[in-house]
């Protein structure tokens, strides 16, 4: 008997000449929602990760600070690194001036000891000489084997009076993230070439890439060191980004907010409409309880089926421009393609958002509905 009522609900909503549109629209609406929150979810997310991702391959996943450890402590820190198998980069990282003709520029000169470690994004880059960022090239007017000279505040000689250190070297390579903060200020060249300018033997930072992070922090709170993480050193970055993904999702609450209203008036208009029907499967033997509580059930079910509708739709639809690859953006965007981040989180937020708003006015719209019908008796009596 369930199985009959529920089939006589459907039909009267679905395919009954006197269905109400409106509850018709809501429904829609739930579906519209549910994939439009996982599709922008989606984008939203790979457009992100894009970022991160590229902002991550050129500075790594974080770094240990060791300026202030002595080589005895250095050594241990690096020979517990090799006995855990985790790769690491020794690194002299200074801020410096580079000039190239009448061009003069600010950069941060990241000297890595190439003999023992090459980061990915270097590996098939000439490591002879100076990798710039693509930006910072251009900032110069510098070209692959132009001379530029670079000069550290920091260091002096003495000659009759203080004069920066400078030293000159010709540029091999560059390197281009797609992003601004990295490629105008960001440059790479062997260690000994820094550690010749200065005139010291030392390293900085051990930086880390696509390692086990768990285990670098483990090693470095045994040695009394803190790892600064990339979310540490882009901790505005990071704010802004969670930031945005709390907005968007609030945004779609309040158009959820809004289709809940018309389920509100659809179901109102719905249960209007159906009362004497419920009345006569009073009579007929099914308990008052069971039929408000039928009704009930299939609003919910409806709901569901819907949701999760809209919830396939979008994650097909994801699915899709992640394997075909579309080129959708002209050429100015560093995305051609559109990127998409799949992740089952964000599915369960794109169902359940708009599952509960409705289950809210549709709780609401219930309620109203036993409120003013707590009696089948005098439903038959107006009736009659």
């Amino acid at each position: 008997m369930t199985y009959s009522i529920f089939k006589y609900f459907f039909n009267h909503v679905f395919k009954s000449k006197t269905r109400q549109k409106l509850i018709l629209l809501s429904i829609v609406g739930l579906l519209i929602s549910s994939f439009s929150l996982v599709v922008l979810q989606g984008i939203m997310g790979g457009l992100q990760n894009g970022l991160v991702t590229r902002s991550k391959t050129a500075l790594g996943d974080g770094f240990f600070d060791v300026s202030l450890l002595d080589e005895k402590s250095i050594e241990k820190l690096k020979g517990q690194l090799n006995k855990e198998n985790i790769v690491y980069v020794e690194e002299l990282e200074l801020e410096l001036m580079l000039k190239h003709d009448d061009y003069i520029s600010p950069v941060i000169l990241h000297g890595m000891n190439f003999n023992k470690t090459v980061p990915r994004f270097l590996k098939h880059k000439d490591k002879k000489g100076l990798i710039l960022g693509g930006d910072l090239g251009r900032n110069l007017r510098a070209f692959f084997g132009s001379t530029v000279n670079v000069t550290s505040v920091a260091h002096t000689n003495i000659v009759f009076q203080e004069v920066p250190r400078q030293a000159p070297i010709e540029v091999s390579d560059f390197y281009s993230s797609e992003l601004p903060e990295i490629d105008s200020v960001h440059g790479w060249v062997r260690l000994s070439f820094l550690q010749n300018l200065i005139r010291e033997i030392k390293i900085n930072k051990v930086r880390f890439f696509n390692q086990d992070i768990k285990v670098v922090k483990k090693i470095g709170k045994a040695n009394g060191l803190r790892f600064i993480s990339w979310e540490d050193q882009n901790s505005t970055l990071v704010f802004a980004l969670n930031l945005e993904t709390k907005v968007m999702l609030f945004l779609f609450i309040g158009m959820s907010l809004l289709i809940g209203i018309c389920i509100s008036s659809g179901f109102l208009i719905f249960f209007n409409k159906i009362k004497i029907d419920l009345a006569s499967f009073w009579i007929m033997g099914l308990s008052k309880a069971k039929a408000l509580r039928l009704v009930y059930s299939f609003g919910q079910i409806v709901t569901i089926i819907f949701c999760f509708i809209g919830v396939s739709l979008g994650v097909l639809f994801l699915f899709l421009l992640q394997t075909n690859k579309f080129i959708l953006m002209p050429d100015q965007f560093v995305e051609r393609n559109v990127p998409v981040k799949i992740e089952v989180l964000d599915i369960i937020v794109s169902f359940l958002v708009p599952y509960f708003v409705s289950l809210l006015f549709t709780m609401f719209t219930f309620k109203t509905f036993k409120k003013e019908n707590s009696s089948f008796t005098s439903i038959i009596k107006k009736v009659g």
